[in-house]
């Protein structure tokens, strides 16, 4: 889901604390500490390597994805001070030693949206930061895209990017350091909301914006930027994706065409499948999908299958309890009237329990006192007091019994107060209840009221198949409420209700830095944050050897992950088998394949 809660409660922590970590102890995680080669001699990073991501989508014209495969230059000082001058030294695209009206250089001055962090000197070029460009028409700013006359045949799609090699690491484009054209750009195709397919080389500059901003930090984490040459950098900045943009319905489910995403990148010839969403309202989350069964299917094939787990946990969203036969239980949420911004005109709830013969009966009581019929099966919508009601008890392949019920306001009014459930069981059982509303959001709008609250069985759809390598979060450079390096409190964690352990394997997830739109640096946190950091490691894997298969993949994984006193004894509901250790699963490929 399209969550902005997690980075807005970190700028505030920020904001307020004025807690910055020293710049030294900044962990740039998608940047190893080690260098690899493949069985070529060739640095590993992930080229040859296709990814697809399931997602918002992606900043096509962010300089962080195009190739610098457009030849290296010398570049011209023309008022001979010895360093770059933007606006007056050019680039020498004939290397003639003349500047040409055309190649007068000019610099993106990265926006940071780091809150401080990261730190960058606004007032000049930095070479590992920054990105050159030819500026044509000598308008201070880098026109690009359709809107300014450019199209699917131009390089970078505007006025062309460049990098700029700072042989002697002293900061400073120096005369005589060479700068490289940036020129294809690493998205492969982009299948967009309303199922239009943009491709590279035909109209990729068409493609819909990232308006969640979500698919471009995702995507930068897995393969933005040089490597080398960027301070900042993906894990495997050499691989190419492809994006399967996702639209959210208003109510639930709120993303309902999944097969038709995967399909579309399964048809690409993807290497891995990353699913960059979690779904928890009115799912079974047992394995049973189309979606689940369609992923383990692509996991047989010999693609990898990752997802974030979520972040469930921690947001007042899951229940969980034992009913005894025949004595009501109680549950109660609370619905604001206002939540993420928006007017909060819908509430949803949904129960999941074992056993198809154990009918469980359902007395809702609306904010207003007025109770509903007792319901224990079928479906329709009914009017309790004020309010409109749906409900319907439906029965997955696997057994899972869904009680789901949607609630409105008469007119399109809110949903505000609290909800009642009274439960009665046929039978004991074990009943988990999760509620969320039309923000859809991971912070909990909308929350249960209750002392059976759990972070146990919290891991998210899609992340609930058999097959998935299911990634949760820990804490980096700053700790927002945990301590460094622990679990994020709000990373999903418990078995499946299949009884699946949820959690394969934890990478950080806060708070990372990545590339935002509109040519920025940001911080990006979350389990969406957390499985790009494994994509990139396999990425790095199948470059080295593309035989590896899905099961052995997940099995290097597991092997070389890192135990400590934070994760304790692996594998554990918690942590799967610990931290991903990057470095040690490249070295167990190598000297094993």
């Amino acid at each position: 889901m399209k969550k902005k809660s997690l980075v807005f409660a970190l700028a505030l922590f920020v904001i307020f604390t004025g807690f910055l970590p020293a710049q030294e102890n900044l962990w740039f995680t998608t940047v190893l500490k080690e260098k690899f080669l493949d069985k070529q001699g060739n640095p590993l990073t992930g080229k040859g390597v296709l990814i697809g991501d399931v997602d918002s989508g992606i900043d096509i014209f962010h300089p962080f994805f195009f190739f610098a495969d457009g030849g290296e230059f010398n570049w011209i000082d023309v008022n001979k001070d010895g360093v770059f001058t933007a606006g007056v030294d050019a680039v020498d695209f004939k290397g003639d030693g003349i500047p040409a009206s055309d190649g007068v250089l000019r610099y993106i001055e990265m926006n940071n949206n780091t809150y401080k962090m990261l730190k960058t000197d606004d007032k000049s070029f930095n070479p590992d930061m920054d990105f050159l460009y030819a500026d044509k028409n000598n308008n201070k700013k880098r026109d690009f895209g359709e809107k300014d006359g450019f199209t699917e045949n131009d390089p970078t799609y505007g006025e062309q990017l460049f990098i700029a090699i700072d042989a002697n690491g002293n900061g400073v484009l120096d005369a005589g350091e060479k700068i490289v054209a940036l020129k294809t750009s690493k998205v492969r195709s982009v299948r967009e909301k309303d199922g239009t397919i943009r491709r590279r080389g035909k109209d990729l500059i068409k493609t819909e914006p990232d308006e969640v901003q979500h698919g471009t930090s995702v995507s930068g984490l897995v393969l933005g930027g040089q490597y080398g040459v960027n301070k900042l950098h993906g894990v495997a900045p050499d691989a190419e994706i492809v994006h399967a943009n996702i639209k959210y319905d208003y109510t639930p489910r709120f993303a309902r065409n999944f097969p038709d995403l995967v399909k579309f990148l399964r048809d690409e010839k993807i290497n891995i499948l990353l699913f960059e969403d979690g779904e928890w309202m009115w799912e079974f989350m047992d394995g049973s999908t189309e979606e689940e069964i369609l992923q383990n299917q692509i996991a047989a094939s010999g693609i990898t299958v990752i997802g974030g787990g979520g972040n469930l946990a921690s947001g007042k969203m899951h229940i969980q309890d034992n009913l005894k036969k025949g004595k009501e239980t109680v549950f109660t949420f609370s619905s604001p009237a206002t939540g993420e911004g928006k007017k909060n005109d819908g509430a949803y709830a949904s129960f999941l329990w074992k056993g198809k013969d154990n009918k469980i009966s359902f007395v809702v009581t609306a904010p207003d006192g007025k109770k509903s019929k007792e319901l224990n099966d079928g479906s329709g919508f009914i009017k309790v007091g004020n309010y409109n009601m749906f409900y319907a008890r439906e029965i997955s392949p696997r057994g899972t019994v869904m009680f789901k019920f949607a609630f409105s306001e008469k007119d399109s009014g809110t949903v505000n107060g609290d909800w009642q459930f009274g439960l009665k069981a046929s039978q004991d059982v074990q009943i988990d209840g999760y509620v969320v509303d039309v923000t859809q959001s991971w912070s909990g709008s909308t929350h249960w009221v209750s002392d059976k609250l759990t972070d146990e069985r919290t891991i998210t759809f899609p992340s609930t198949s058999d097959s998935i390598i299911a990634v949760g979060a820990y804490t980096v450079n700053i700790a927002w409420g945990d301590k460094l390096n622990d679990l994020c409190k709000y990373s999903g964690r418990g078995n499946n209700i299949s009884g699946k352990m949820g959690i394969d394997i934890c990478a950080p997830g806060h708070t990372t830095f990545t590339c935002g739109p509109n040519n920025s640096y940001t911080i990006f946190s979350g389990t969406s944050s957390a499985a790009p950091h494994v994509v990139g490691a396999v990425a790095l894997m199948l470059q080295y050897d593309p035989t590896l298969t899905h099961s052995e993949i997940r099995q290097i994984l597991h092997k070389t992950a890192t135990s400590d006193s934070f994760t304790g004894s692996v594998p554990n509901t918690n942590w799967g088998y610990g931290k991903l250790n990057t470095e040690e699963a490249i070295k167990y490929v190598i000297q094993n394949r």
